[in-house]
C-alpha cells in the first residue's frame, strides 16, 4: 500500500477582511473574500499562479466545489500532470481559511506579555503612532501638503519635517476622496523634493495615489487593505470625503472608522472642524467634526494652527503650531512648530519649491476661552456618554431634570463656539 502524499504546508495571512494562501512548491496564491461560515460555507476566490492570474468565481466551499476549483486552476495554468498536487493545496488553503475565520485566536496571557513595542510604536515620531492618526485643521490650511511630505519621509527614511523623525520605512499608499489628480499630487511630491535637494523619482520606495473621490470607505475598505497589506503607511484624505450618505451621524461616523480598523495598518487622516469651530479655531480644542464618535476612536489627534508671515514677491511663509489634543497611550505630548517656504513656480509647468524649516510654536490670537468648572464638569460627563438630560443628572446627581437640560444647553453651545468666557449664553 502506497503512503500518502504528506499534505502541503501553505502560509496565511489575512489582509483586512480577507485571506491570501500561498504554497511555494506549486506558487499557488489562493485570495479568498467574504468568507461566510453562517450556514453554507462560502466565499469568492481567486487564484494565481507563478504571478498568472487564473480564475475568480464566487461558490460555496463544498468537497466538489475544491475538488473542480484544483482542476480548473491546474487546467488554467497548464499543469493537468499536476492536478493532485493543486488538489491538495486547494483543501490546505480551504482548511487554513476556515480555521482562521472560526477561531478567535488563543489570546495574549497579559501577565506575561512584553512590554517594548520591538520599534514599532511609532511610524513617524510622535506625530503618527501605529494605529489611526488624525491632523484636524479647517480648509486652505496646508494639511495635504504636511500629509504628502510625511508620505515622502517615510518612503525615502528621510527627515522632512522638522522634529517629526521616520521611524518605519517603505511604501506609501495615499488615498485621496477629493481631487485625486495624479498630476496635482506628482506636482506636489515635486515641489517637495527639490526643497530637499533631492530627484522625485530617486525616493527609495514609491507613494502610491488611489483615486476614491465619490467613494464612501466602508464600501472600499476591502480594496485599501489588500493594496495597503505592505506599505507602511496609509493616508486619508480628507476624513469627510469617506463618510456614507445620510442623516444618521453615529452610523455615519461608525461606518468610516469600521473601515479604518480594516484597513488595519498605521493610518494618517486629515480632517476639519464643523463649521462654528473653524471661524473661532484659535479658542476651540480641536475637535474633528461629527458625532464624539470620532474623538472616541482615534488613537492619536492634533490641531494645526498657522500664521502667515511677511514674505517677498513670488513666496510665502507659514508658520504652524500643532497640539496633540488626544493621545492613547500616553500623556499629551508638547506643541510642535515648524514653518513652510514657498517659492512659486515661474509659469504653469513648474510646480515651485517647498521647503520645511524650524520654528517654535506660537499661541493663537488672544487667549483660549476658559470653561467654568459647571461646563466643564458637564462636558466630561458628555464624552463619557451622558448626553440626555436623565443621563446627565444620574452622572453628576444633580438635583432635578430642569438643572440637567440647563446644563446640556449650556455645555453644547460652549463647545458649538456660541458660548462667551466660562460658559455664559
Amino acid at each position: 500500500m502506497t503512503a500518502p502524499e504528506p499534505a502541503p504546508t501553505v502560509e496565511l495571512q489575512r489582509v483586512g477582511p480577507s485571506y491570501r494562501v500561498t504554497d511555494s512548491g506549486t506558487g499557488l496564491l489562493l485570495t479568498f473574500r467574504d468568507v461566510r461560515t453562517d450556514g453554507e460555507l462560502a466565499a469568492d476566490v481567486s487564484i494565481d499562479c507563478n504571478g498568472r492570474h487564473l480564475l475568480r468565481t464566487t461558490s460555496t466551499l463544498s468537497l466538489t466545489t475544491r475538488d473542480r476549483l484544483a482542476r480548473t486552476a491546474a487546467d488554467f495554468a497548464g499543469a493537468n500532470g499536476a492536478a493532485p498536487l493543486f488538489r491538495s493545496v486547494v483543501f490546505a488553503a480551504v482548511e487554513a481559511v476556515l480555521e482562521a475565520e472560526e477561531s478567535l485566536g488563543g489570546g495574549a496571557d497579559l501577565r506575561t506579555a512584553p512590554l517594548t513595542s520591538n520599534g514599532h510604536l511609532h511610524v513617524v515620531r510622535p506625530t503618527i503612532e501605529n494605529g489611526s492618526n488624525v491632523m484636524v485643521s479647517p480648509g486652505d490650511g496646508g494639511m495635504s501638503t504636511l500629509a504628502r511630505a510625511l508620505a515622502v519621509s517615510v518612503a525615502d527614511n528621510r527627515l522632512v519635517v522638522p522634529g517629526m523623525v521616520p521611524v518605519v520605512s517603505g511604501p506609501v499608499l495615499y488615498v485621496a476622496g477629493e481631487d485625486g489628480v495624479t498630476f496635482w499630487h506628482a506636482r506636489s511630491i515635486e515641489s517637495i523634493c527639490r526643497g530637499l535637494g533631492i530627484d522625485r523619482a530617486s525616493l527609495a520606495n514609491p507613494i502610491i495615489l488611489l483615486d476614491a473621490t465619490g467613494r464612501p470607505i466602508h464600501r472600499i475598505a476591502r480594496a485599501i487593505a489588500e493594496q495597503a497589506a505592505d506599505v507602511a503607511l496609509v493616508v486619508l484624505d480628507p476624513l469627510s470625503a469617506f463618510l456614507a450618505a445620510g442623516d444618521q451621524v453615529r452610523d455615519r461616523d461608525n461606518l468610516f472608522w469600521r473601515g479604518v480598523d480594516t484597513i488595519g495598518r498605521p493610518t494618517f487622516i486629515r480632517a476639519h472642524p464643523n463649521r462654528a469651530e473653524a471661524r473661532n479655531w484659535a479658542e476651540t480644542d480641536g475637535r474633528i467634526a461629527g458625532s464624539e464618535i470620532n474623538r472616541d476612536r482615534v488613537r492619536q489627534q492634533w490641531s494645526a494652527q498657522w500664521r502667515d508671515e511677511p514674505a517677498t514677491f513670488g513666496t510665502s511663509y507659514r508658520r504652524y503650531t500643532l497640539e496633540n489634543t488626544k493621545h492613547n497611550h500616553g500623556w499629551h505630548l508638547p506643541p510642535m512648530g515648524f514653518a513652510v517656504s514657498w517659492t512659486f513656480g515661474l509659469d504653469d509647468d513648474d510646480p515651485g519649491t517647498v521647503r520645511f524649516e524650524h520654528s517654535e510654536p506660537f499661541k493663537g490670537n488672544g487667549q483660549p476661552r476658559r470653561a467654568s468648572k459647571a461646563v466643564q464638569e458637564t462636558l466630561e460627563a458628555m464624552d463619557a456618554g451622558a448626553t440626555t438630560p436623565a443621563a446627565l443628572m444620574h452622572a453628576l446627581a444633580l438635583g432635578s431634570i430642569d438643572t440637567a437640560k440647563s446644563r446640556l444647553k449650556t455645555a453644547r453651545a460652549w463647545r458649538d463656539g456660541e458660548a462667551s468666557e466660562g460658559g455664559e449664553v
